[in-house]
């Protein structure tokens, strides 16, 4: 008794230090066991695990379930790593979703990869792979992920889109113009084009031109010259004429259509012309009564006129008439010399000459071109009212062309 006395309290001490001794090597050496649900996909009811195990892969393991990058696992709710370990002891819940396959072809590249998310856009994006502007997805990114799927992804490319001179860029993974124009927002309306067209593929150089494209209808109007009329008149003598009706000019208006392409006149097509204003023509008198008269000079003419006069000089050809030019040959126009060869014309400064020679130059105006040899010539170039001499030569109708 006297012993107890005197070690009890230490004996209690040590009775209570080994028992807690015992229990932290209970736990350590005996490890709790867990009580765990585990919710796998598709499956109604949870199955049921017990384990002193703390990792959740192995208690899959003992299911028959083998975990792969792509799979994913969720503890209260909350997605954690495939291998975590659980801190706590006590009723658990996993939920196990494992990984649907998708096969990416990737502008021509195949890559496969498993992913548990729910849309193809996180699947992608969990795999690094992040939609850009003008990617083109051949399923949309929001569809849900609930079966192996194969997808094409096409990613988007520099397009240059040029309209005169505006130049922008945009990305795009179409492969027609047409496309590429969609995904830049821009419409082609009415009558405008593309180069190249748009059911045509893109260029190797990645270049459109848009051509904007307008028409309007205008109204022209033309000068129709008016034409003249030469009418002989018996009772006035040869040389002297009258307006009989003053001419007036005509006009035809049409119609045309213009075509403006980026704002620059590229065409015009006639629609239809008439004639808004006749023309009228003009219609002069000219006599034909000869009246031989007397010039100051004692020579007897049938007609004057204001003509031009220049001169010419050997050319080592025979004249129209087939005589060699001398002194005092004349020539004209080819339609005054069929009426007057063989005529004599006083030309003052010069003297009287004949015409048989033939000036084609001289068509069109009253000119003539006389005669100077080679060692006396001297350049003529006047205008002077010449006289025509007597007689009036036979074909003679009154006027001269």
């Amino acid at each position: 008794m006297d012993i107890l006395k005197k070690y009890g309290s230490q004996a209690a001490i040590g009775l209570v230090s080994a028992g807690l001794i015992c229990l932290v090597l209970a736990f350590f050496v005996f490890p709790q066991i867990m009580t765990a649900r585990i919710w796998s996909s598709g499956e109604e009811q949870p199955a049921m695990i017990k384990s002193d195990n703390r990792f959740p892969a192995n208690w899959l393991q003992t299911l028959g379930i083998r975990l792969y990058p792509g799979d994913s696992l969720s503890y209260s709710g909350i997605e954690v790593p495939l291998t975590y370990a659980i801190p706590e002891s006590g009723a658990l819940e996993i939920a196990y979703q494992p990984g649907i396959l998708i096969s990416l072809i990737m502008d021509g590249n195949v890559i496969e990869f498993s992913s548990s998310a729910e849309s193809i856009g996180e699947a992608l994006w969990e795999n690094d792979i992040l939609l850009k502007e003008g990617d083109k997805l051949s399923l949309p990114a929001a569809l849900p992920l609930n079966q192996p799927i194969t997808l094409e992804l096409r990613t988007g490319k520099p397009v240059s889109i040029v309209n005169k001179d505006l130049e922008i860029e945009v990305f795009s993974a179409a492969e027609t113009v047409e496309g590429a124009l969609i995904d830049a927002g821009i419409e082609l309306q009415g009558l405008d084009f593309a180069r190249p067209a748009e059911d045509e593929a893109l260029p190797s150089d990645r270049r459109i031109e848009i051509v904007r494209v307008s028409e309007e209808t205008i109204m022209e109007t033309e000068v129709i010259p008016y034409t003249s009329e030469r009418v002989p008149d018996p009772e006035m003598a040869i040389g002297e004429s009258k307006v009989l009706q003053s001419g007036q000019n005509g006009v035809i208006t049409s119609s045309v259509r213009v075509r403006f392409e980026n704002g620059e006149e590229a065409s015009r097509e006639i629609l239809g012309e008439w004639i808004s204003k006749q023309p009228i023509s003009q219609k002069t008198a000219y006599g034909t009564q000869v009246v031989v008269q007397t010039s100051p000079e004692g020579l007897n003419y049938w007609l004057t006129k204001s003509v031009r006069i220049t001169s010419y000089r050997d050319t080592g050809n025979p004249t129209a008439s087939g005589i060699w030019p001398y002194y005092g040959v004349i020539a004209v126009s080819p339609e005054w010399y069929s009426i007057l060869k063989g005529t004599s014309i006083y030309v003052p400064g010069y003297g009287v000459g004949t015409v048989l020679d033939v000036c084609p130059g001289c068509s069109g105006e009253p000119w003539i071109d006389v005669f100077i040899p080679t060692e006396d010539y001297v350049p003529w170039s006047r205008t002077e009212t010449v006289y025509f001499l007597a007689p009036v030569p036979d074909n003679f109708s009154g006027d001269l062309p």
